[in-house]
């Protein structure tokens, strides 16, 4: 009987412990390991990028004088020639007659061959200025005042290795084509770089979207049941603060929000808090 008891009584001592120690256990707050940023004030900057092909600055059709047959064809595709430059001869009702180049340039689109038959209504070739080269972009309207006729921007050339050009953007169109984009012209000094027609460029322009804005890591933004908030640190807690996305970026983001220049904002770890969380900043000594 005695033994009975004694057990019991451990058996209950045992019980009050563990009860104990649980309790202890649960009135220990956790703990959240955060990284954190700045929050700055400026303007944000996005970078726009155009796409165009470089293309002849000019594209001259040459006209045989009269029909005939080609009885002598002194230039083929490719063939640099000067104005005045004798290209073919032709046998007609008239006698033989020499077609000449109309401009300095390169032979292209040119199908004739000695025997051939040529009108006088057709183009017998076609002759292009590469010394020159324009580059067309499609721009919308929202982006239209990055160009001003007259400026340079950057050109960046996708050959063998990538390369960058200055060139001045000529013509700004006042209205919009069938797809709703506006044409910007631009040339560029081809004489040394010798590109082909048909080139890819890029134009890469930075653009201030939001003015004297308070700007945040975009990495700090929470989105939750149709709200948008960041959390700042106050007591060593998590302070939760509603914000208004004015514009973003993939690394900064404009918002709205009772923040100030200096403080920071919970970048890391943050989608587990809840207003009031403990925290501490991993990385503070």
């Amino acid at each position: 009987m005695k033994r009975l008891i004694l057990i019991l009584l451990f058996t209950v001592v045992t019980l009050v412990a563990c009860s104990e120690n649980n309790a202890e256990k649960e009135t220990v707050e956790q703990i959240t390991s955060v990284e954190v940023g700045e929050v700055t004030e400026g303007n944000l900057e996005m970078t726009r990028t155009f796409y165009g092909r470089t293309m002849p600055n000019q594209t001259i059709p040459v006209l045989p004088p009269v029909a005939g047959e080609v009885t002598e064809l002194v230039v083929a595709n490719g063939d640099k020639v000067e104005e005045g430059d004798k290209l073919a001869t032709i046998q007609s009702p008239q006698g033989n007659i020499n077609i000449e180049a109309t401009a300095d340039g390169t032979i292209t689109q040119l199908s004739a061959s000695e025997g051939s038959i040529v009108s006088n209504q057709e183009p017998f070739a076609v002759i292009i200025d590469l010394e020159q080269l324009t580059v067309q972009l499609q721009v919308p309207d929202v982006q239209l005042g990055l160009f001003k006729k007259g400026e340079q921007v950057v050109l960046n050339m996708k050959s063998a290795e990538e390369e960058t050009h200055e060139a001045t953007i000529e013509y700004v169109a006042n209205s919009a084509n069938e797809s709703g984009l506006f044409s910007i012209d631009l040339s560029f000094d081809n004489a040394t770089t010798h590109y082909n027609a048909g080139v890819i460029a890029t134009v890469h322009l930075e653009e201030t979207v939001v003015e004297n804005a308070t700007l945040i890591p975009t990495s700090a933004l929470v989105e939750s049941d149709d709200e948008t908030y960041v959390y700042t640190i106050e007591n060593d807690q998590a302070k939760k603060i509603q914000v208004t996305v004015q514009a973003t970026q993939s690394e900064t983001t404009a918002v709205k929000a009772e923040l100030t220049k200096g403080e920071q904002v919970i970048t890391s770890g943050h989608l587990t808090l809840t207003d009031g969380s403990k925290i501490e900043v991993i990385g503070e000594e």
